[in-house]
């Protein structure tokens, strides 16, 4: 462990999900009122090591996997939890994956999964950038959507996924599509609020 001394603020540097172990931690803490809090703490971070290491070693999904579980929800907008580790499993996905979407979208908390999210932010946790992402929701959901749908799609990425997605850049890629029903990738490859992101 480092005992280094702090001397000042800059050498303070917190880990970008800092907040949401200890909050995952705190909840799990008040809803089992463990008698010995820190052996209780030592078992929950250790079983929490080794899920986020079987998630590393787990395969990344497929778009077509993807796919499956999109034609397998048969237009539903939300499914039980239940429902969707079953599609899940039905595609292949594996349950480290599964568990680590559930957690990234607060779907616990929801009480429902919504299929769009859950498979919005299985996508974006596969791709390695925007453009990435923005082709990936053209492929997965269609090639021409709604241009509302794609707004709400990009939403999910903010702010966890990507602080650069705020409310001010959500504000401007719908005043962008305002006279658009409908977008395809061509149509928002050309907008000037993405450009930037979809070349970096």
């Amino acid at each position: 462990m480092d005992v280094e001394p702090i001397y000042c603020a800059e050498q303070i540097v917190v880990p970008v999900d800092l907040a949401d172990v200890l909050k995952a931690f705190t909840k799990e803490v008040i809803r089992r009122q463990p008698e010995d809090l820190v052996d209780f703490g030592a078992k929950y971070f250790a079983n929490l090591a080794q899920a986020s290491k079987s998630s590393e070693d787990a395969p990344v999904p497929t778009v077509d996997q993807l796919k499956l579980v999109l034609k397998r929800a048969d237009g539903a907008e939300t499914l039980s939890q239940d429902e969707m580790e079953a599609l899940s499993n039905q595609a292949g996905i594996a349950n480290s994956v599964f568990a680590k979407v559930i957690a990234a979208g607060n779907f616990e908390a929801a009480g429902a999964v919504s299929v769009d999210k859950f498979l919005f932010l299985l996508l974006a946790m596969t791709c390695d950038s925007f453009a990435a992402v923005t082709a990936g929701i053209f492929e997965l959901f269609g090639s021409e959507l709604p241009s509302a749908k794609f707004v709400e799609l990009i939403g999910y990425l903010a702010p966890d996924m990507d602080p650069e997605v705020t409310t001010q850049f959500l504000a401007d890629l719908s005043s962008s599509l305002i006279d658009e029903q409908t977008v395809d990738y061509a149509k928002v490859a050309s907008l000037d609020c993405l450009a930037a992101k979809l070349s970096s």
